[in-house]
């Protein structure tokens, strides 16, 4: 399953923060990541290669005098681990440039009320980034739907600041869409807008590229308070965690191949 890290204090705090980094590197590193676990319905038989995954995080690195610096000083080779009293510990893959992740089939996993913890060394300096891990949102698919049409989902259950969704067609394993961020500038930019409680997601009609069934997935972010991070610029980095409830719905329509 993917997952982030995220990121979620107010823009101007923020960037008061941005512009007043200090030197060291405890004050210019900084860490956006996300953990997300999802609980796969058992009668849905997926791959063993699929681009899902019940649990996972995914932490990015960066060494920034400036929150304009973000996508431009990715921190390579650090030691990344996670762990938790249901998991252990768990050491990352570098997948890209400052890009770090672990996945079930590492032994990760995600159950509701656990801490998680990812420390990291880079240069003989540790970081470390806790978060309370919490339950996944509710929402009912709709009985029907068609090909390339977008999905509105009510959220019935929890307050969440912040949400994250995805759509996996199963019958042609594929991940058509998520609203995960892609790098640290993505999951900056998701973090410095004022928040408020969600009560719907938006699910655009490319999601449901064709007629087929596909597993719909929202996950509800409870972001840590930063005042326990170590070693990190405590206004630039976040620690997120959110559980995806999901639910399968068959899609009518030949809206693509």
């Amino acid at each position: 399953m993917w997952l982030l890290l995220a990121f979620l204090l107010p823009g101007c705090e923020k960037l008061d923060a941005a512009s007043n980094v200090v030197d060291g590197l405890g004050d210019t590193t900084v860490a956006q990541g996300i953990f997300l676990g999802a609980d796969i319905p058992p009668f849905v038989t997926l791959p063993d290669d699929a681009d899902f995954y019940s649990a996972l995080c995914k932490v990015f690195l960066a060494e920034v005098q400036d929150a304009s610096d973000l996508g431009e000083s990715p921190v390579s080779g650090a030691d990344v681990r996670f762990t938790s009293s249901e998991t252990g510990r768990i050491e990352f893959s570098e997948e890209g440039p400052g890009e770090y992740r672990v996945y079930s089939f590492d032994g990760l996993s995600y159950e509701p009320g656990q801490t998680a913890n990812v420390s990291f060394d880079i240069a003989g300096e540790t970081g470390v980034l806790s978060v309370k891990a919490p339950g996944a949102p509710e929402f009912e698919l709709p009985e029907s739907h068609s090909a390339r049409k977008p999905m509105t989902l009510e959220l019935d259950k929890g307050e969440f600041e912040h949400v994250v969704a995805a759509v996996y067609d199963i019958d042609h394993d594929i991940l058509t869409w998520d609203s995960l961020p892609a790098d640290v500038e993505e999951a900056y930019a998701l973090n410095t807008e004022d928040a408020e409680v969600v009560t719907e997601v938006e699910i655009p009609g490319e999601a449901f590229v064709r007629g087929s069934n596909y597993l719909v997935g929202v996950a509800g972010l409870e972001v840590a308070d930063s005042e326990g991070f170590e070693g990190v610029n405590r206004a630039l980095s976040t620690f997120a965690a959110g559980q995806f409830e999901l639910g399968v719905i068959q899609v009518e329509g030949t809206g693509g191949k």
